[in-house]
């Protein structure tokens, strides 16, 4: 496990069993950011924050950090930044030279050997700038989930800090009720030693999750849940508050708020409030 604030994080959830809830900040996007953050500080639960490389086209991952950074310089909560589903070498490098605390090298759609190949010269620079990286193992889509002796090679092959295996998840809304692995996730654990990412956290029960967490995982990845809840609220906003100077404020401040509530929600039903 690399040692910096974000791995000690995941190691202290270990014995309590918990998972810490990583929320998408939108490339940090004011309001967005700002309805985490005071989530996080109001329940006192360590801010885990995502940014999906899919964004960096639209602020660039070293903007991105330096804004984050300014807003965590002012938190009353520790402020841990994550890229999530770098999918090339060259944005989790930059994610790296950014300063980020952790990164995401996601090789899944590659075969097996090309993963395990392409993750662990992420995984050497990663550790190299101080950082933690988390590799990715099976498609999900909900299909078939990862097998727990080829977890084993890909962690210690890799040496990645964090896993992120498919067990019965899927990105985005669910089409049909999720049904996790718990005997897939729990071999896993097992097999591997390192602390699970849980990604597609949008419509999996939280009791499920929480479930998840006794048996390792240790993080789980929420941003659809929170993009439809500002989305709604912007939308609403638009038929309540008259067009007029003010209009586009409020309108923000609506969706932060649908943010801070969504948030501090996940927290407390995952029984995360109250670790700092």
């Amino acid at each position: 496990m690399a040692k910096n604030a974000l791995g000690d994080w995941l190691a202290a959830l270990d014995s309590p069993g918990l998972c810490l809830p990583a929320f998408d900040v939108a490339a940090g996007q004011g309001e967005f950011l700002l309805g985490v953050l005071g989530a996080c500080e109001a329940t006192r639960c360590p801010a885990l924050l995502l940014v999906h490389a899919a964004r960096e086209p639209y602020v660039g991952l070293a903007a991105c950090a330096g804004v984050i950074r300014s807003r965590a310089a002012r938190c009353s909560v520790p402020v841990m930044l994550h890229l999530d589903h770098g999918h090339d070498e060259d944005i989790v490098t930059e994610a790296l030279e950014a300063g980020f605390d952790g990164v995401m090298f996601d090789g899944s759609a590659c075969p097996l050997e090309e993963n395990i190949r392409r993750t662990r010269a992420m995984a050497d620079l990663a550790h190299a700038h101080g950082a933690l990286i988390e590799g990715e193992l099976g498609l999900i889509d909900g299909g078939t989930p990862a097998d727990p002796q080829d977890a084993a090679r890909f962690v210690r092959e890799t040496k990645v800090d964090v896993l992120a295996p498919a067990v019965g998840n899927v990105h985005g809304f669910y089409k049909e009720p999720p049904k996790l692995r718990f005997d897939v996730i729990e071999q896993i654990a097992a097999a591997t030693g390192v602390p699970l990412s849980l990604h597609g956290g949008t419509g999996i029960p939280l009791p499920d999750v929480c479930r998840a967490g006794r048996l390792g995982m240790r993080k789980m990845n929420i941003a659809t849940a929170l993009h439809q809840g500002f989305s709604d609220a912007l939308r609403r906003s638009a038929t309540d508050v008259p067009e007029g100077p003010s209009y586009w404020g409020k309108a923000l401040a609506a969706g932060r708020g649908a943010v801070q509530d969504l948030a501090s929600q996940y927290i407390r039903e995952l029984h995360c409030e109250g670790l700092v």
